[in-house]
């Protein structure tokens, strides 16, 4: 087939109209530091989920006009120190750390507001298999710096609740403003969160819009940007830290339990496609690192 062909095919996908509800939803994510020309910190995460709109028992209370929904993630993040190529981790601002996930989450979506609750289970160490993909993926790409991976934080069997509340804010048909409340509590990872999202464009009502990135919504078109502020407190990060459970790390620093996040983005959905682009920044996340920024893209399919 030719190139012609594949971009017809592919146009033809995106607008051809479909009029069945949808109830699931494929997700694939790719985060990486790369957007900024950087390797360093949160480097890369890779994420796969599949969501599903559910009518079964939950922790939930089904309501008339709420909306419940079951997301299961797999997902691989990748931690590194600035300086990559060095063996002497007594110089490292953070320790190499990776993060081989599952999450399972359940959602119940309000006319203007949700809440979700979040287990999150997985592995750290050799076992995760970061330091290995990461290495790989500057062998196929000829990137001159290579990773050491010395010293990483040492293999642990690690568990998170987390719980999730957003509140949307009706401005007028165009703008809106979203509240994200959240906490961690668990062997991975200690902390309150709060972010506030500004959004703008065409999009649909708040139970049927992409604009929030953990729910399927409705199959009409939207086009918006948005802008985020956030403050993280952070009591205990077994990713930096180690596990204070049982601490086999050859290396581990502390934690800055004050962080500051930035973010501005853009969606589309067009039919069943949904695309998100987003930009990160936050402050830094331990005494002797710097600040970090990163960027995401999304595509999420609608069936």
């Amino acid at each position: 087939m030719s190139k012609t062909l594949y971009v017809c095919l592919f146009l033809f996908i995106l607008h051809v109209p479909f009029f069945v509800a949808q109830n699931q939803q494929i997700d694939f994510n790719i985060a990486n530091d790369k957007f900024f020309l950087t390797d360093r910190y949160f480097t890369s995460g890779v994420y796969v989920s599949y969501k599903r709109k559910i009518n079964g028992p939950s922790v939930f209370k089904k309501q008339a006009n709420h909306v419940l929904q079951l997301n299961v993630t797999l997902g691989n993040e990748v931690y590194t120190p600035q300086d990559i190529s060095s063996f002497r981790s007594f110089e490292f601002d953070r320790p190499y750390a990776g993060w081989f996930s599952l999450n399972l989450e359940l959602g119940k979506i309000a006319p203007q507001s949700a809440w979700f609750f979040t287990l999150e289970t997985g592995i750290t160490g050799q076992e995760s298999l970061a330091g290995k993909s990461q290495i790989k993926f500057h062998e196929l790409f000829n990137i001159q710096s290579r990773p050491t991976w010395v010293d990483e934080i040492a293999f642990s069997w690690l568990t998170n609740v987390k719980f999730l509340q957003v509140n949307n804010f009706i401005l007028n048909k165009k703008n809106e403003i979203q509240n994200h409340a959240n906490f961690a509590f668990g062997s991975k990872d200690v902390y309150v969160q709060n972010k506030v999202y500004y959004f703008l464009g065409n999009f649909n009502n708040f139970q049927n819009s992409s604009r929030l990135s953990n729910t399927i919504g409705s199959i009409d078109k939207e086009l918006f940007c948005f802008a985020s502020i956030g403050y993280k407190y952070v009591l205990y990060n077994a990713l930096i830290q180690g596990n204070l459970l049982d601490n086999d790390d050859p290396f581990t620093t502390q934690i800055v339990p004050d962080v500051f996040l930035f973010s501005i983005g853009s969606g589309l959905k067009i039919n069943k496609n949904k695309f998100r682009l987003e930009l990160f920044y936050n402050t830094k996340e331990t005494p002797d690192s710097r600040s970090h920024a990163y960027g995401s893209l999304a595509y999420g399919f609608v069936f």
